[in-house]
C-alpha cells in the first residue's frame, strides 16, 4: 500500500524529465500535471487530482481492502478479536460461486503435473569441506563486490574531478547538512503528530477502515500539485523559502509513519490489551509499557521509510516552479535539481554521490541500531 502511494507521489517527476535542453515526457497523468503547472492551468490540475482520487479509491476498495480483510485470519492470538476488518469486495468474493469455478478452470492444466511423481533430488550433507567451500565462496563474493565498489568510486571521482574542485565538493557536503537538518526536524514533528493519532486509530478497526483510504489518497497526492499555492503564498507573504518550502518534503512521506503506526497498533495482541485493562494502566504508564514497545518496530520502519522518502522528495521540494515564478531553498535537493535542469552531469553525479553517502551513513549510525534495539528489547513474542 505504501509503495503504491509512493509511486503516485513521484509520478510527476518520473513522467516529465528535463535534462539540459532535452525533455522526455511519457503519456500519463504525471506529464499532464507537469504541463498544467508550466501553463498555470488550475482547471487541468483539478481534473488530474479528480482522476487520481477516483483511481486511488478504486484500487483501495477492489484490491487492498479485501487483502487486509483476508490477512486478518492469519493473526495468531490466544483471545478472539473483538472487531475484524471488513470489505464488501471480500465478502462478495467469498459468497460467489463463480470464483471457485474460475479458479478450478485455471488450475486444471496443473493437475496432471501435480500427479507426476518427480524423482527426489539427493540432499547434500553438510560437511566441513562444504562449510569451508561456502566460506571461501562468501569471501570471494565480498571481495568481488568491494573491488567493484572501489573501481566505481575511482571512476566517479575521476569523472567529477575533471570539472569540479575540492572546495565545490565541500560546499556540496554543506548543502547536504542543510537538507539533513530539514529531514530530522520534519521527521520529529511528523512523529509527534502522527504517532498518537496512529495508535488511537489502530486500536479501533472501524476507524482504521475509514482513515486508511483517506491516508492512502493523501500519501499518493503529488506535492507538485501544491507548488502553485506554496509559491503564491510565499511570494505574497514574503516568507523565507528555506523554511516554508521544507513542509513539501514531508508532505508525501509523513504517511509512512502513520501507516506503520496504525499497523503496529492493530497488531497488538488482544490478551496484552486486556491485561493492561485488568491492571488499570492509564496515561504515561500505558504508553511506556504497552503502546510504545508494541509499535516501536513499526515506527522505526515508518520513520526510516519517511526519512529516505524525504531525501528523495528534497530534489522536487527544494526547487519549485509555477509558470515563470521560481523559488529555491538552500540544500542538496535544489543543487541536484538545478544541475539536472542545466545538464551539468558532473554536479549531478556529485550530488547523488553525497546524498547516497549521507543516507547510508544515517542507516548505519541511526536506523540499524534502532532496529537491533527493537529486535532485542521490544519483541512481543
Amino acid at each position: 500500500m505504501m509503495s503504491m502511494s509512493g509511486g503516485w507521489f513521484f509520478v510527476v517527476a518520473a513522467e516529465a524529465i528535463t535534462v539540459g535542453n532535452t525533455t522526455v515526457t511519457l503519456p500519463g497523468i504525471g506529464s499532464w500535471l507537469a504541463l498544467a503547472i508550466d501553463h498555470q492551468d488550475f482547471a487541468a490540475i483539478g481534473w488530474a487530482v479528480f482522476a487520481m482520487a477516483v483511481v486511488i479509491v478504486l484500487y483501495d476498495q477492489l484490491m487492498f481492502r479485501p487483502i487486509v480483510a483476508w490477512a486478518d485470519k492469519f493473526r495468531f492470538e490466544q483471545t478472539a478479536s473483538r472487531e475484524r476488518p471488513r470489505s464488501w469486495m471480500y465478502d462478495l468474493v467469498c459468497r460467489t460461486r463463480f470464483l471457485p469455478f474460475l479458479i478450478s478452470l485455471l488450475l486444471l492444466p496443473g493437475r496432471p503435473l501435480a500427479a507426476i511423481r518427480w524423482p527426489h533430488t539427493p540432499r547434500l550433507k553438510l560437511t566441513r569441506v562444504n562449510q569451508r567451500l561456502g566460506r571461501i565462496t562468501d569471501a570471494a563474493w565480498i571481495a568481488l563486490v568491494a573491488a567493484a565498489c572501489i573501481l566505481a568510486s575511482l571512476v566517479l571521482i575521476r569523472f567529477i574531478s575533471t570539472s569540479l574542485t575540492v572546495s565545490e565538493a565541500i560546499s556540496t557536503v554543506e548543502l547536504a547538512l542543510a537538507t539533513l537538518v530539514r529531514v530530522v526536524v520534519l521527521i520529529a514533528v511528523a512523529s509527534l503528530i502522527w504517532v498518537p493519532i496512529g495508535v488511537w486509530v489502530g486500536l479501533r478497526p472501524a476507524w482504521t477502515e475509514r482513515v486508511q483510504p483517506i491516508a492512502q489518497f493523501l500519501a499518493a497526492f503529488p506535492a507538485n500539485v501544491l507548488f502553485p499555492f506554496a509559491v503564491i503564498i510565499i511570494i505574497q507573504l514574503k516568507l523565507n523559502p528555506n523554511i516554508w518550502l521544507s513542509p513539501l518534503m514531508i508532505l508525501g512521506t509523513q504517511w509512512y509513519i502513520l501507516f506503520n503506526v496504525i499497523a503496529g497498533a492493530s497488531a497488538l495482541p488482544n490478551d496484552l490489551k486486556e491485561a493492561a485493562q485488568i491492571f488499570e494502566m492509564r496515561g504515561w504508564q500505558w504508553w511506556r509499557q504497552v503502546a510504545l514497545p508494541g509499535i516501536f518496530p513499526y515506527f522505526v520502519t515508518g520513520a526510516l521509510t519517511a526519512s529516505g522518502g524525504s531525501w528523495n522528495a528534497s530534489i522536487v521540494a527544494e526547487s519549485v516552479s509555477w509558470g515563470d515564478k521560481h523559488l529555491e531553498a538552500i540544500g542538496l535537493g535544489s543543487f541536484i535539481a538545478n544541475a539536472t535542469a542545466a545538464g551539468d552531469l558532473p554536479r549531478v553525479a556529485l550530488g547523488i554521490a553525497v546524498m547516497s553517502v549521507f543516507v547510508v551513513a544515517i542507516n548505519r549510525v541511526v536506523w540499524r541500531p534502532l532496529y537491533r534495539f527493537a529486535e532485542r528489547r521490544m519483541r512481543l513474542d
